[in-house]
């Protein structure tokens, strides 16, 4: 009998990278994409499509509420596509009762985790705004807050330090492994139509 994590898996479910920021979910998601041959979305960079602004100069202008309502909304309008997509979820996102369901219901989620220290290293917060007032210190208290939450909605975690420490380009190799990894449970690359 499958577990309910298992249930879950399916052919035409999204597939969701979520994780700290710095975790690689952006180039990851887009070389998973061209694996599994299909549609690639940033949650970020849809955002700021939809707001015409940073999410930096969006906290600036309208506090972090705003931003975590919006980052709600935007995942749920790319989960709510039709046809599978590969989809980067915002860094730290929030995810509510009413987004779990949703990411239950039509996704494949993938924790990108990554130890502080190599997070702090490969993350840029210039365009993070959640990182602004100390870029460590941030990482830390954002993987205390949303650690437990993460593991909860997540059907598999992905740990990125041995691909970096073994790989020049570290961020292929951990497409194609979760490539493999979505393939032994049933997510394969979208036919052509």
């Amino acid at each position: 009998m499958s577990s309910p994590k298992e249930a879950r898996m399916g052919r035409e479910r999204h597939v969701v990278l979520i994780g700290l920021p710095g975790a690689g979910k952006t180039s990851i998601g887009r070389h998973l994409a061209k694996l599994l041959q299909r549609p690639f979305a940033d949650a970020d960079e849809q955002l700021e499509l939809t707001t015409g602004c940073t999410t930096s100069r969006l906290v600036g202008e309208q506090g972090d509420d705003e931003l975590h309502r919006r980052e709600r909304q935007t995942l749920a309008d790319l989960l709510g596509r039709y046809g599978p997509l590969v989809i980067s979820a915002p860094g730290a996102v929030e995810i509510d009762r009413e987004s779990r369901a949703l990411l239950a219901r039509s996704a494949v989620v993938l924790w990108i985790r990554g130890p502080i220290g190599l997070l702090t290293d490969l993350s840029d917060p210039t365009h993070r705004p959640r990182l602004a007032d100390g870029h460590h210190e941030a990482l830390a208290r954002l993987e205390r807050d949303l650690s437990a939450l993460y593991e909860d909605v997540a059907d598999h975690i992905v740990d990125i330090e041995p691909f970096h420490a073994l790989d020049d380009e570290p961020k292929r190799t951990i497409a194609r492994h979760i490539l493999d990894l979505l393939t032994r449970h049933g997510v394969h690359p979208t036919e052509p139509t």
